[in-house]
Order: C-alpha cells, then structure tokens, then sequence
C-alpha cells in the first residue's frame, strides 16, 4: 500500500452519534480526507454497505444551538450541506443533477452540552478544512483558530445575461449556498454596459477576497479590463476572479468544470458544479492575453480572439439571445447555409519548445482574524457581511504540456514568395516582410467605446501594427473560413475546443480553417467539438498551431472581429500571452484564496 493511497485513506475522525430529529437510529462516523463514511449501528440494516458522503459534493457544516435557557437538553448538533449527483427521471429516460442533502447528527457522548459541543464544533471544523482543502491529519489539534475565516466575496450580476434569469438563479441556487459555506458576499447588479469595468477602477481591493461574475464571459471582460486600468494594477490584478454561469456562452465555466474533472454539463447542472468549486475556495494562476487593435487600442483577453465564421455566429446571433446557449446553434446552421470565405493574412511565432507540436493538422474522416471592513459606497447591492461576520463570530464562540506528433510539411519555393507550406489539399502562401505590410485595411465606421489607457506587463514579442513582423515569424496568406485564437478548453459550455489548453500553459491555440472545406464538413467538424474529439479527426483544411504571439490583418473590408466574445473594431489586430498574470477561483489548484 502506497504512502500517498495511506493519507488520503486514513481516518481523521471516528465516533458513533444519534440523528435529528431522534427515530432510535444511531451511526458510525468516520472521516477521512475525501469523505464521510456512514455506517447504520441502531436498528442494524440487513446489509454492512456504506454511505459515503464525499467532500467534493459538501460546500459546508455548521453546528448548532439546539438548547433553549431552562430547558435540560444536553445534545449538542451538527449538520453537513452536501450536493451529491442523483438520477433524476426525464422525458427521455434519466439523467444525474445535483440536488441538496442536510444530514444532521446529535452528540451526546457527555453528560454535559459544553462537551457535546466541543465535539460537534471539533467536526465542524475538520469538515470545513477538507473542504477549502486546509491540510490536516489524525494527528493535527482541532482548534477554533484552525477553521478558515469567512471568506469576503464581491458578486456582480449582469441581470440581462443570457436569458435574462440570472437574479432569479442567483436567488435559487446561488446565494442559499454560498450562506452554507460561510461566505460573505456584497451582491451588485450592473446596470449599463462598462459598469463592471468602472467599479473596478475605484474598489477598495483590502475588502475583499475575489470578485465573482455571475454572468456570460462578457462581464468577465469588463472586471478584467477594469482592474488593468488601475494605477495599482500589478497588484489588483491578481486578485481572485471567479464565474457562475448564468449566460449564453459560458465557456470559461466549461473550462473550469473540466479542469475539476466533472463531466461536460451546461444549464443548471454547469452553475451548481461552479457553486461547489466556488466554495472549496482555491485558486490558479490564469494567462492573459494582451490584444492591440488597429486604433491601438490594448485590451487584456481570457478566451478567445475570433474572426470569420465564430465571430459572425456571436454577434449575429445576439437577435436569438432569448434563447439562451440555443442561440449558437441557430447562428451555426444559418451561417452555415450561407457560408462566407474572407481573404486574410495571418502571422505567428510558433512555439519551439520541443515537447510542444509546432504545427497540427486534424484530419477529419467521413485564515486570520476577520479585520474591520470600510466599505466604499456600492449602489444597487444586497449584502449578507454584517450576517455573515455575525454568524462567523457565533461559530466562533460557540465553535501536462500537450505532447502530440509534429506534422510533415513540405516547403518548396514559390512564385512571389520566398517558400510555401504545402498539404494535401491546398497551399498556404508564406509571404515575405516587405509584402505582409501592404493593402491595409480601413476599420468600421463604428467608434470603440471611451475607456481609460490599459496598463500591463509590455508585449515584447509584438512589433508596433505598422511594422513589419520578425523574421522569425511564419505568415499565411489565403481565403479563410475562420480564424481563433483561443487560451481555454472551452469556447462554449458545450464547445471543447482545446482539450490540450491548461489555464496557465503560457499558449495562444491559434486554430484556423482555409477556404474550401465543405458545409458537411464543417458541420462535422463542430459536432465533433462537443466532445472534443475533433483533434482525433483529419481535415487538411483545418490546422491548429500553439503560439506565444500572433498578428492576423483581414483584407477582405467587411466583417466581425471578437475578444471574449465582445466586438471590436474590425481591421489589424494583434496579441501576445502573458503568463499567470491573473489568478482564476478554480476550486482544484495550487493556491487557497485566504491567503489574498
């Protein structure tokens, strides 16, 4: 038996306990670091099976003042809030949704309340600690002091997104159990586009232990651009960010449900799977990604940079955003019964790590004490801190690098530049320098939206828009059908489009599909990236390629360019990854959020 398989199976805790309310029925407890083993002593079932409550389902447990003044009642309580995955019964036959559990269990090993309590408070507080992941052992002393602090939580709700029913979700679902987990939240709606970013600029970031979104990625944007226009920016930023899917895309959500090693879920299912890792409260460093547009306008990215066929399927699909995440697939097969090509050219800087893939083609086959707070004015909020830090106090008293083959290109020369990169099924002119700064194209009529200068770390992998790239740079120039460049697994909840991409690989996934891919292929193609295996797949019209940097200038004058999902000015634009500039609330990594 293995050390590692030793400690995690190893028993915390162990005692024998009634239930509430009292029926004669009496359990063995024992607690391990994964789990909460119950076991029927009193009337003794026919069977010696346990139930296993285990961790990542529990978002927290409280114990609780069951004795009246006067009264002789000696027990003392504690209850666990758990979401487990049971079958639920639909049209089609069944699925597993998460539907809340409270089991609660009387001490009453002592004579005394005041012992009884100290017990019940003792596995409280063991409960809580595996559940933000605080290290403890059979040999560790429970104390009040080692109980993770109320965690102080700023929740913006964009009450537009998606359906237009995140405040009734929030109210549902959200609230309710981040109140089990013993978090503390300040609650504000945004009221106009930028809101979000213009409450960034002017946070007191002492109040608070991470900002979460509760929203599609669009708001995420905002809270993102909004820290980097700071004076203090190298700090703010790294604050923990989180998200709650409550819009269309959700696509950082998807990727976080992934990174926990949960199965793909969208709806409900996806926003309860976020609540829980919500509430174990650690986090992970996270790549950002400068963008430059051609006005010079500089934005941080979390997603994606897209142009071509996924772009227009966003925007244009903004007229079905009463449909939810259903709009995509509406947008999908309307842009794909009228499917447009855009002439372009793309520029990167591969990566030349050698346990990296340069190039791929996919083949398509048929702790501390809680301070004082001095909280700046918020306007529209509901708040729970005074209630939480009441209840806290109470507790208190009372209580892997993607490694793939490297595709075989042939390079051969080729009239008008100085090599050309061939496939089977077409060619991808790589032009020279002196080419690649010609036949610019004028942006939209459409002013950018008035923001404030970002800061951040400088791109020193990126030339200024009106330079030319460095030689070292490979350039393709054609007809494209899409470009992305995408930093997550996920593009959509249901969209995995990287399944290789990690949160803080230091990459830009650049995929890009060329002219001439059949509508049943593409059609293929993203059915395939529901489940994410079109990287199996073999189409040589569609190529992904890891990059550190990219320049893409459309030369076709119409058409949409996103980050994040959001439109910007359409014309040249650059980007370059900076590495674990931000920190993500994932609820599996490397970092606990009490240490912000």
């Amino acid at each position: 038996m293995s050390k590692e398989y030793q400690q995690v199976s190893e028993t915390l805790l162990h005692g024998e306990f009634g239930v509430y309310p009292t029926k004669g029925i009496r359990y063995a407890l024992s607690l391990t670091r994964t789990g909460l083993h119950i076991q029927r002593l009193v009337p003794k079932p026919e069977d010696d099976q346990r139930t296993v409550l285990p961790i990542l389902d529990m978002v927290g447990c409280h114990t609780l003042r069951s004795r009246s003044r006067g009264s002789s009642d000696i027990f003392a309580y504690f209850s666990i809030y758990s979401y487990p995955l049971k079958k639920k019964k639909v049209a089609m036959g069944s699925t597993r949704t998460r539907q809340r559990l409270v089991r609660t269990f009387r001490v009453d090993k002592a004579a005394d309340y005041e012992q009884n309590q100290a017990i019940a408070e003792k596995w409280a507080i063991s409960i809580k600690c595996l559940i933000q992941q605080i290290p403890i052992s059979s040999e560790t002393e429970i104390l009040p002091d080692l109980q993770p602090r109320s965690r102080r939580l700023m929740l913006l709700l964009n009450p537009c997104g998606g359906r237009g029913n995140a405040l009734q979700q929030c109210h549902t679902h959200i609230l309710p159990i981040i109140t089990e987990a013993d978090i503390s939240y300040n609650l504000i709606q945004t009221e106009r586009q930028n809101h979000a970013r213009e409450l960034m600029q002017g946070i007191n970031l002492e109040e608070w232990d991470g900002i979460v979104v509760i929203s599609g990625d669009g708001l995420l944007f905002e809270v993102i651009n909004g820290l980097m226009e700071r004076p203090d920016w190298e700090e703010a930023i790294k604050i923990p960010i989180g998200i709650l899917p409550c819009g269309s895309g959700n696509a950082l959500a998807g990727a976080v449900n992934y990174n926990a090693g949960f199965d793909q879920a969208m709806g409900s299912e996806l926003l309860l799977n976020c609540i829980l890792l919500l509430c174990r409260g650690t986090v992970m460093p996270m790549d950002l990604v400068s963008v430059t547009t051609c006005s010079g306008t500089r934005s941080f990215s979390f997603l994606s940079v897209a142009w071509g066929f996924i772009s227009d399927v966003d925007i244009e699909s903004e007229k079905y955003r009463h449909m939810g995440s259903a709009r995509f697939t509406v947008g999908t097969m309307v842009r794909v019964a009228s499917l447009r090509t855009y002439r372009g050219r793309l520029s990167y800087l591969p990566v030349l790590d050698a346990h990296r893939p340069i190039c791929r083609s996919i083949t398509l086959s048929p702790n501390g004490s809680l301070a004082p707070l001095q909280r700046s004015q918020l306007h529209r909020t509901i708040s729970d801190m005074g209630l939480c830090e009441e209840r806290n106090v109470m507790c208190k008293r009372s209580s892997a690098a993607f490694d793939a083959e490297l595709p075989s290109f042939e390079t051969s020369p080729s009239p008008g530049s100085p090599t050309a990169l061939h496939t089977s099924r077409f060619t991808f002119d790589i032009v020279s320098d002196d080419q690649s700064q010609q036949d610019h194209v004028l942006p939209n009529d459409k002013e950018p939206p008035a923001h404030n200068q970002v800061n951040g770390p400088k791109d020193d992998l990126l030339p200024p828009l009106d330079q030319p790239v460095p030689k070292s740079w490979i350039t393709v120039e054609g007809d494209f059908v899409l470009v992305l460049g995408i930093y997550q697994t996920h593009l959509g909840a249901d969209l995995f489009t990287a399944p290789f991409s990690c949160f803080d690989d230091g990459l830009i996934h650049l995929f890009f599909v060329k002219a001439g891919i059949s509508r049943t292929a593409l059609v293929r193609l993203f059915l395939a990236m529901e489940k994410g295996t079109h990287i199996e797949m073999e189409c040589p019209y569609v190529v992904h390629v890891p990059v550190r940097a990219f320049r893409l200038e459309p030369l076709t004058r119409k058409g949409i360019l996103t980050v994040d999902g959001e439109q910007v000015e359409y014309g040249p634009i650059q980007a370059q990854v900076h590495h674990g500039l931000g920190n993500l609330i994932t609820g599996s990594g490397k970092i606990h959020m009490s240490s912000f």
